[in-house]
């Protein structure tokens, strides 16, 4: 009997070592790329090679990206780059998987001009600029009549002029002037500068400013705010960079803003800026503010399912140009001030873009 049960299971073990031999989807136990690690430049692609251990098992491959933001990969293995940043491509077969280190760099073009306003001309140029008039309050309980009149808005020695007054004026105790150029000039992107003197005293409320070039078809503050530059005159040395957007805005007491200690910045030129890059790092825009060149800050990108209602950074924009008085961020006006000219000057706007 026990040289019966031996010969009876030797032929059984034979023939499952057969089958296995033979078995035509035998499971994959490593995955091979041809690239471990890969270096592109924007706009570029390469495909990755693809084999297994053992030879001849199963060559169903996922393909993903760890940040379709900066590349993204095709179901055979083609990588396109997008964006400047690092992401990892994954092959798995089974339960097994390879990756290759993907590093996309771009070489950012030099900024060319493509706009500028000098303030040249012996007035406003109604080609370009809106004077906007009115005493309601503006949204922030300003004081001020905003009016078209060469008390409050001329230019002279190739500088704009935006004069404050205290004077009666229709319902309203002071005057001012507010200019955009809504419908006329909007950009997206790029290098936005102004060499600008803003008056100093308290109650003061000059700014260079942007909004969404939607509005009024989308009201603020989906239309988004980028605050270049704001300078209220009970903070003598402080300028502040702000952005609003619906989810954050002065409303809710919730937008982004970053405070700049900036020494003197009253009635001399300085001057103020921003960088607003698309794709900028690992998909993401940003928005990088300047005092003179010197970089104060810069806002990024929600980098993951960025909404409009978060960023509505991605369409053109167009400036604004204006002295408010009083109101949330002016405050109580000192009267005092008034003894000699409040000027806000503007020397000249400069809008430059990569090519």
């Amino acid at each position: 009997m026990p040289t019966l049960r031996f010969l009876w299971i030797v032929p059984v073990l034979l023939f499952l070592s057969a089958c296995e031999k033979d078995d035509p989807d035998p499971k994959v136990q490593k995955v091979i790329l041809s690239d471990a690690v890969v270096n592109l430049a924007e706009g570029d692609s390469l495909t990755l090679e693809v084999s297994f251990e053992p030879i001849g098992a199963s060559e169903t491959i996922t393909w993903t990206s760890s940040n379709e933001k900066v590349a993204t990969v095709s179901s055979t293995g083609k990588i396109k780059a997008i964006s400047r940043g690092f992401t990892l491509i994954k092959a798995q077969a089974d339960s097994v998987s390879a990756t290759s280190e993907v590093t996309v760099t771009r070489t950012d073009l030099p900024y060319q001009l493509v706009w500028s306003e000098e303030f040249n001309g012996p007035t406003l140029d109604a080609s370009v600029w809106n004077i906007e008039t009115g005493g309601h309050g503006w949204g922030n309980q300003e004081k001020q009549f905003y009016t078209g009149r060469p008390e409050n808005i001329r230019i002279e020695d190739g500088q704009l002029v935006i004069e404050a007054r205290k004077e009666i004026y229709q319902s309203n105790s002071y005057t001012s002037a507010r200019i955009n150029t809504m419908n006329k000039k909007s950009f997206k992107y790029g290098k936005i500068e102004a060499r600008i003197s803003v008056p100093g005293g308290k109650g003061t409320w000059p700014a260079f400013w942007m909004l969404g070039a939607n509005f009024p078809t989308a009201r603020w503050p989906l239309c988004g705010e980028i605050d270049i530059m704001e300078h209220a005159g009970s903070q003598a040395k402080t300028i502040v960079h702000a952005v609003h957007t619906s989810e954050k805005n002065g409303s809710r007491g919730n937008n982004w803003s970053f405070k700049k200690a900036a020494g003197n910045v009253e009635n001399v030129f300085r001057t103020y800026a921003i960088e607003w890059e698309e794709r900028a790092n690992e998909g993401d825009d940003n928005i990088s503010f300047f005092i003179d060149g010197v970089k104060s800050t810069t806002l990024w990108e929600p980098h993951v399912n960025a909404t409009v209602q978060q960023w509505p950074f991605k369409q053109e924009f167009f400036i604004i140009l204006n002295i408010a008085l009083g109101g949330t961020m002016g405050g109580t006006i000192d009267d005092t001030i008034f003894n000699t000219p409040v000027l806000m000057k503007v020397d000249y706007i400069r809008v430059y873009q990569r090519k």
